[in-house]
Formats: C-alpha cells, sequence, structure tokens
C-alpha cells in the first residue's frame, strides 16, 4: 500500500524544490535591482539640473565638506576595474562676448579651491578669450595628477551662440572630451595617476589670476625654481554665457549613457527671473570638422 503511494510523493517534493528556488533567484534578482538602483541614484548627482547665467556675480559653490548640511558631495571613484573613473556632462552656450580679444582664458566651472582654480583643478573648464582666426574659441579641460598639476586637454573650433553638450569622462588612465556625443580629444596619463582633490565645485568663478608656476627641479642642479606655464595659462574672468543640465558620475559613462544625457537637452528652468533661455538645436560643428582633431 505504502508503495503505491511514494509515487505520487516526489512530483509534490520536486514541485515544492522548484518553487523554493524559483523565489530564491526572483529575490536574488530582485535585490540585485534594488542595490543596482540604489547604486545608480549615489553615484549620479544632478550638481545643476537648471539653467543658469554667467552675469551679475552668478558664482555657485558647492561644498564638499560632509559636515556641511547644505554640501552637494561629489563622491569618489571607488574600485573600478580600469582604475580611477569619473565623469561630467553638461550643456554649455557660449555667447560671443567671452571673446575679449586679451590674451588668457575664461572659467567655466572646475573643482579645487574657491577662489583660485590652481594648483587644484580636478577637473577645470576653461575658454580661451581670444578665438582663433575666423573660427570659434579653445575649450581646454584641465586635471591634475599626482606628478603634475597641468594637464589639458583642448578642443579647438567650438561654436559660439549655440548650445553645445560637453562629456568630460576619465577612464582607463585616460581623460576623454566629448562634444555632442562625439569625441573629441583625449588624453592619457602615462605613468602616474589621476589627483581627486577634497574640495569644491565652482560655477561661474569670476577670478582674476597672474600666470601660475609648475615647480620642478632643474635636471642639471637640482635646485627647484619655478618654470611659468608654455602657454601663459592666465584667467581672466569668468565666461559669458550659460550652463544647463550639470551633472556627475563616480564612474565612467559609455557612449549610450552619454548620448541619453544629450538627448535631454537643456533645463527649460531658468536658475532666476529675467533671464531669456537661448534656442536649443544640437549643432553641426562635428561633421563639419572630422579628423581634425588629434588623439
Amino acid at each position: 500500500m505504502e508503495n503505491q503511494q511514494n509515487p505520487s510523493i516526489y512530483p509534490q517534493m520536486v514541485s515544492a524544490i522548484v518553487q523554493t528556488i524559483v523565489i530564491f533567484v526572483l529575490y536574488l534578482s530582485i535585490e540585485s535591482l534594488y542595490n543596482s538602483y540604489l547604486g545608480y541614484n549615489t553615484s549620479r548627482v544632478a550638481v545643476y539640473p537648471v539653467t543658469g547665467g554667467s552675469s551679475g556675480g552668478n558664482v555657485k559653490i558647492f561644498s564638499q565638506d560632509p559636515n556641511n548640511a547644505n554640501s552637494l558631495l561629489l563622491p569618489h571613484s571607488e574600485n573600478q576595474l580600469t582604475g580611477i573613473e569619473f565623469s561630467y556632462t553638461t550643456f554649455l552656450y557660449i555667447s560671443q562676448d567671452t571673446d575679449s580679444n586679451t590674451e588668457g582664458w575664461k572659467s567655466v566651472f572646475y573643482k579645487g579651491y574657491d577662489s583660485l582654480p590652481f594648483p587644484l583643478c580636478g577637473p577645470g573648464v576653461f575658454i580661451s578669450s581670444m578665438s582663433e582666426v575666423n573660427t570659434g574659441p579653445i575649450l581646454r579641460v584641465v586635471m591634475n595628477t599626482y606628478d603634475c598639476w597641468f594637464n589639458t586637454v583642448d578642443v579647438h573650433q567650438v561654436p559660439f551662440r549655440k548650445w553645445i553638450h560637453l562629456g568630460i569622462v576619465l577612464k582607463n588612465n585616460s581623460l576623454e572630451v566629448y562634444i555632442d556625443g562625439n569625441l573629441a580629444n583625449k588624453k592619457s596619463f602615462n605613468g602616474t595617476l589621476p589627483y581627486q582633490n577634497y574640495q569644491e565645485l565652482v560655477l561661474f568663478p569670476n577670478v582674476q589670476t597672474s600666470p601660475p608656476c609648475d615647480w620642478k627641479s632643474d635636471a642639471q642642479t637640482g635646485v627647484r625654481k619655478a618654470i611659468p606655464v608654455g602657454d601663459n595659462f592666465i584667467i581672466n574672468g569668468c565666461f559669458s554665457g550659460f550652463i544647463s543640465n550639470l551633472f556627475y558620475f563616480s564612474y565612467a559613462l559609455t557612449y549610450s549613457e552619454l548620448n541619453a544625457m544629450m538627448t535631454m537637452g537643456p533645463s527649460s528652468t531658468m536658475d532666476t527671473t529675467g533671464m531669456d533661455l537661448p534656442p536649443y538645436l544640437i549643432d553641426t560643428w562635428w561633421t563639419q570638422r572630422k579628423g581634425e582633431a588629434n588623439f
């Protein structure tokens, strides 16, 4: 009698085991998705999710002091497979009067001391205040490393009076600069590592500086001396224009993620009243200058 009843037990046992496994796998999947969601939200920071102009002394300082309740902390890269990683994305509108026909650079934003963009600058974005002949200005990204504070990635002929989408991605010990989703230029940090500082993020910094000095030792005498930076990196105020939808990520964005940020477009929410939002249309300047960038 028992032998006739035993076979009916096995399907029930198998069914119970399968249900248990399914529930367990489902639980792990939900937990993984939840952890990914938390990780994504903690590694993505909406720094300036509005549109603001540089006029009127509109300086924005985002404190990195964890003890300050008003801080907007930008978490550092940790335990990435390719080493230190981070990304910044934003929309920029550069007005014509940024070109003041003077030697030097105009500040857009930088991460460092709130009153001075060097020696800490990780990263910093600047616009040349004297345009190239018959072209647009130069956009420069400066990044510190442990060996040298002054490492630059330049993008030539960025347009005036048009919104552009800027992406800054640090990965594989290289700094990549994207314009409208396309890689415009990059720099590899061979033999050294990028330096992440703990100072403030400053937008629209209206700072005036003399040429900074890069302190190095003389190869023959070993005496430390000040060597002016080769291209006279003088900061003479803030650029004229707008910043919109500035985001920070503590990891390197992929091409698809960069394009997703670009499709957001500039924010229609203005930081202050009485400002007119410039029209937005992704510029086609990149297709006209392919092959000009030197990687």
